[in-house]
């Protein structure tokens, strides 16, 4: 099964998705297969992640498995996004 969701927070460890609907059991398996698409990167990343918590519609998972290069390009992302926000505000 493939679903579409947008990433709301995200780190080198983890990510809070909005499923736009309210979880559900459906939502809760014990481990989640994750392609997550970067603006700045041609490929998707790769992650196995599970869930932690979830609040309305709103699911955070930790990363339990992704290579040190899609995690270090993760860590990049969250670098620019930070320098970026800077900048604006």
């Amino acid at each position: 099964m493939v679903s579409f969701y947008r990433g709301i927070e995200v780190s080198p460890t983890g990510i809070v998705v909005d499923l736009g609907r309210p979880v559900g059991a459906r939502d809760q398996r014990i481990y989640v297969q994750m392609e997550i698409l970067l603006p700045e990167r041609v490929r998707p990343l790769s992650a196995i992640a599970r869930p932690v918590w979830f609040v309305g519609t709103r699911q955070a998972f930790k990363f339990v498995r992704m290579s040190d290069v899609d995690r270090l390009n993760l860590a990049e992302h969250v670098d620019i996004a930070a320098i970026r926000d800077r900048v604006v505000h």
